[in-house]
């Protein structure tokens, strides 16, 4: 019987111990999925409150927890002056305590998330036996490069830094989408031959299991009529995510006769940009047609996906995207930037629009041909849907993961 490869994933997050974003529920999901293709799988963590969802892990994989707020009450350990006090401690003692397990012949790979990259790399570099055991690092989103506001990537100097470092150690850098793949050396300064593409993706069977025709029915009377054409976006409500350019292109096209008479654009999310957004959108006169619904629990933000029209993401930078596979699994057409992980997913007039980003110009034309195109959004979400499950879910995905580990071994 061939023995299970095992495996150390360093990260700091992971659903349902702290929250439901993007990272936490892909460190969810490869970990899971990796348990269930038969890997020995132990997941270092912050520390957390909740021992149920504790357990529950615990349940497919050996998980250990660590410290990660060293700072007063009055300061949010995740602002960016939390992080640059608490990332660099959590994360080198990570890396310390992960090292002596390689040492002892504990893991056959290590695999970090993000930041927590450095503080491995810190002691690889110091250390010539960890060199024998496989290393990849998957930066994400790289948010900390991207920001076009100065005064961010001022403050994200040391994160950059960190980040740097960490993946230049690593003898796999992972990109998430092939479209991004250039990112990674260009931001990292990282040999392009040690970069592999491994896609973020979403659980299809766990996005489409809530679904309902009598539940789909109830959230679209709940945001919509029968009559209106429903447009979907989800993500923070942050300047980045280009929903202000959105708003003036809708009101454009509003002006000039594009929209249907019965309209809505329903944004999910909260963030510090909601009061900026709602404000826009008054000015502008169509505040009657935006609705910001806030936080919605998963089983009614899928049905929600399954009751929108089609789904709008005009995000300036982006990762890879996870909510557009989400709108997509559930056979939904899209409108979005061409950003990030975006164009790997997205292809203009085989499931959707595809518009240059920062440009209110571009959403409009990108509106109205949407619009123009209303025959064919039965045909675009079918393909949406396929492109998910051919590529972008996570029992192909795992499988893909565990090849390229086999590999590396092999290699080694």
């Amino acid at each position: 019987m061939t023995p299970s490869i095992r495996v150390a994933l360093l990260a700091r997050v992971v659903y349902p111990l702290h929250g439901f974003g993007g990272i936490e529920r892909h460190v969810f999901h490869l970990t899971t999925h990796l348990a269930r293709l038969g890997v020995a799988v132990t997941l270092y963590v912050q520390e957390t409150d909740d021992s149920n969802g504790l357990a529950q892990l615990r349940t497919q994989m050996q998980v250990e927890t660590l410290r990660y707020d060293y700072t007063s009450p009055y300061l949010r350990p995740n602002s960016i002056l939390g992080r640059q006090i608490n990332y660099p401690r959590y994360t080198r003692t990570q890396g310390a305590q992960v090292a002596r397990a390689v040492v002892n012949g504990a893991f056959d790979i290590v695999h970090t998330q993000g930041l927590c990259a450095y503080g491995y790399a810190v002691a690889r570099s110091a250390d010539v036996r960890l060199q024998r055991v496989p290393f990849f690092a998957n930066p994400h989103g790289l948010e900390e490069y991207r920001t076009p506001d100065w005064r961010k990537r001022l403050a994200y100097t040391p994160f950059r830094m960190m980040y740097s470092h960490g993946h230049r150690q690593a003898d796999w850098v992972i990109a998430t989408d092939a479209c991004t793949a250039p990112d990674v050396p260009h931001y990292l300064g990282v040999d392009p031959r040690r970069v592999v593409v491994i896609p973020s993706a979403i659980d299809s069977s766990e996005n489409l299991a809530p679904v309902t025709p009598a539940l789909t029915h109830q959230m679209r009377r709940r945001f919509a009529t029968d009559d209106d054409m429903l447009m979907l976006s989800v993500s923070r409500l942050e300047r980045n995510k280009g929903y202000h350019l959105y708003a003036a292109a809708l009101a454009q096209a509003a002006r000039d006769g594009l929209l249907p008479p019965h309209w809505r654009w329903v944004l999910v999310g909260s963030g510090k940009e909601r009061a900026a957004l709602e404000a826009q959108v008054t000015h502008l006169g169509i505040g009657a047609h935006v609705t910001f619904a806030g936080r919605v629990d998963d089983a009614d933000l899928q049905n929600l996906y399954a009751a929108c029209d089609f789904f709008v993401h005009p995000t300036l930078y982006e990762g890879s995207s996870l909510v557009t596979l989400e709108a997509m699994i559930h056979r939904r057409p899209v409108l979005a930037t061409h950003a990030g992980g975006i164009p790997d997913k997205v292809f203009t007039d085989v499931n959707g629009i595809l518009v240059a980003p920062g440009s209110v110009d571009a959403l409009y034309v990108g509106l109205r041909d949407m619009l123009s195109a209303r025959s064919r959004w039965s045909h675009w979400g079918d393909a949406s849907a396929a492109i998910v499950l051919r590529t972008f879910d996570w029992p192909v995905v795992a499988r893909h993961n565990l090849d390229i580990y086999a590999q590396a071994l092999a290699d080694r």
